[in-house]
C-alpha cells in the first residue's frame, strides 16, 4: 500500500508522520490528510483532502454546526482534555452512575472551551446526550444542570481564574465510582476506580495526541468507517450555547 500523504506545518504532527512511517509521509497533494489548526474559522478550511484532523477547535458558532453533517471524510478533533484513549479507559468497567459531577477551572482565555470539554467529559460518563436543565452564571463561574439517559443527573462548574490553559476533575457516582483528572500542564491524565475491592488506576496514556489523532484517522481512512469526532464536538458546543428558558 501506497503511503498516505499528511498535510502539516506543525512540528508536533510533523514529528507524529515520522513516527507513524511508512503508512504515512509529508505531502502537499489534496489525496491525503490535512491537519487544521483549530483558531478562527477553522471549518471554512475542511476542505482538499481526503480526511482530517482538527487541532484544539474553537467553540462552533450555532449558525454553522448544520454545516458539518455535509463533509462526508473521516475528521479526527484533537481535544487533549477528552482524548478517545482515556475516555475508552474511564467506561471500561461498569459503573451505573447515579449522579456525575465536573469540576473545572482555568484562566479567561480557555474559559469557553474548557467549559465546552467539561461537559464532554459529563457526556462520556453519562453512556449518551445530554439535555441541559439549567445555568447559572457569574464574572467568575459557570454553573450547569443537566440531564443524561435513564435521568442521571449532572452537575457542571467552571471556574476562571489566573493563567491559561484548564484542569478538570469529572466523577461518576454509582455502586463504583470512576475518577478522571486531566490538567492541561501535564500531557497525562489519571483514571481510577474505587468499589468495594478498593482503588484501581489505569495505567497512563503515554502516546503523543498528535499520533493518536493520525492514528486514528488512518485507521478510518484504511477501514472505510466514520469517526464521531464531529458529531460530539457539535453536541457539546450546543450544550454551553444552550440557556434555557
Amino acid at each position: 500500500m501506497n503511503a498516505i500523504e499528511v498535510r502539516t506545518d506543525i512540528p508536533a504532527y510533523r514529528a507524529a508522520v515520522a513516527e507513524l512511517a511508512p503508512r504515512v509521509r509529508l505531502g502537499v497533494g489534496v489525496d491525503g490528510v490535512r491537519v487544521v489548526a483549530g483558531r478562527g474559522a477553522w471549518w471554512e478550511r475542511l476542505v482538499d483532502a481526503t480526511a482530517f484532523i482538527v487541532d484544539e477547535p474553537e467553540p462552533l458558532p450555532a449558525a454553522v454546526l448544520g454545516r458539518l453533517w455535509v463533509i462526508g471524510v473521516p475528521v479526527a478533533v484533537v481535544r487533549r482534555r477528552l482524548r478517545p484513549d482515556v475516555f475508552a479507559d474511564a467506561t471500561a468497567q461498569a459503573v451505573a452512575p447515579r449522579h456525575i459531577v465536573v469540576d473545572a477551572w482555568g484562566g479567561r482565555t480557555d474559559a469557553t472551551a474548557l467549559l465546552r470539554d467539561a461537559i464532554g467529559w459529563a457526556r462520556v460518563l453519562a453512556g449518551g446526550p445530554l439535555s441541559v436543565v439549567g445555568r447559572a452564571d457569574t464574572a467568575a463561574a459557570t454553573t450547569m444542570s443537566l440531564r443524561g439517559p435513564d435521568g442521571v443527573g449532572l452537575s457542571v462548574t467552571r471556574a476562571i481564574g489566573g493563567g491559561v490553559g484548564g484542569a478538570l476533575v469529572a466523577t461518576a457516582l454509582g455502586p463504583r465510582r470512576v475518577e478522571v483528572r486531566v490538567d492541561s500542564t501535564s500531557p497525562l491524565c489519571e483514571v481510577a476506580f474505587d468499589d468495594e475491592d478498593g482503588r484501581r488506576i489505569r495505567p497512563v496514556r503515554r502516546e503523543s495526541p498528535e499520533r493518536l489523532a493520525l492514528r486514528r484517522v488512518l485507521e478510518a481512512v484504511e477501514s472505510g468507517t466514520a469517526l464521531s469526532d464531529l458529531a460530539e464536538l457539535a453536541a457539546d458546543d450546543a450544550a454551553i450555547s444552550h440557556f434555557p428558558g
